[in-house]
């Protein structure tokens, strides 16, 4: 079935999609390890992918929109934000702009930033966050769809009802046609200065103390 915009973007459309297809596949697990279930979700989210006619890429690279600072950290000199990073997936589509996806069972990680700028350049953004409460506040063009589980205590095991279509969709503003050229701008800034410091002499190495 066709998909269809709607004013809050594509990334509810597939979010939506997503549950739907998780739903009546009657995705579950029960036991799993935090590791096991990130692994699981992923595989599952890559069925989807399959399912729809797309490609998946696993750990794809991508770059932040802003350059990194150079940071000193007493024996040595670093950036920080890195240059790049990955994402836990990257769906390739036939028609439309790859979509970003990623998949958490805690607020405390990098995927919100890399997210935003997914969605900054105008990529559906996806956030599959299970576990754990939801404190992040969700950047624009994001949409996150949340899998409650709950866990046993030590061994800590996680475990999954099947998914049903009340799974909760949370979604930030609309990216704005002014914050995208603005986002695009600043990419081509950045890559400019990725450039440039790709260019620098390398250094020796790290100082030791």
């Amino acid at each position: 079935m066709a998909l269809e915009l709607t004013a809050a973007g594509e990334s509810e459309i597939l979010a939506a999609a997503l549950r739907t297809y998780l739903s009546e596949t009657r995705f579950a697990f029960t036991g799993l390890t935090g590791k096991e279930a990130t692994l699981c979700i992923t595989r599952a989210v890559a069925g989807w992918a399959k399912a729809s006619g797309w490609r998946s890429r696993w750990e794809a690279p991508m770059r932040y929109i802003d350059p990194p600072r150079q940071m000193n950290g007493g024996c040595r000199i670093y950036w920080s934000p890195p240059w790049s990073a990955y994402l836990d997936l990257r769906l390739v589509r036939k028609e439309g702009p790859p979509v970003a996806v990623e998949i958490d069972r805690e607020d405390d990680s990098t995927a919100v930033d890399k997210l935003r700028d997914e969605a900054l350049r105008g990529r559906p953004a996806l956030w599959i966050r299970w576990h754990g409460a939801l404190r992040a506040e969700l950047p624009a063009g994001v949409a996150r769809l949340h899998l409650p589980t709950r866990s046993s205590r030590s061994p800590v095991r996680c475990s999954l009802t099947p998914v049903t279509s009340a799974a909760a969709i949370a979604l930030g503003e609309a990216v704005t046609p002014e914050v995208r050229a603005d986002a695009l701008h600043r990419d081509q800034q950045r890559i400019a200065e990725e450039k440039h410091a790709a260019a620098l002499p390398r250094g020796l190495g790290p100082i030791r103390c």
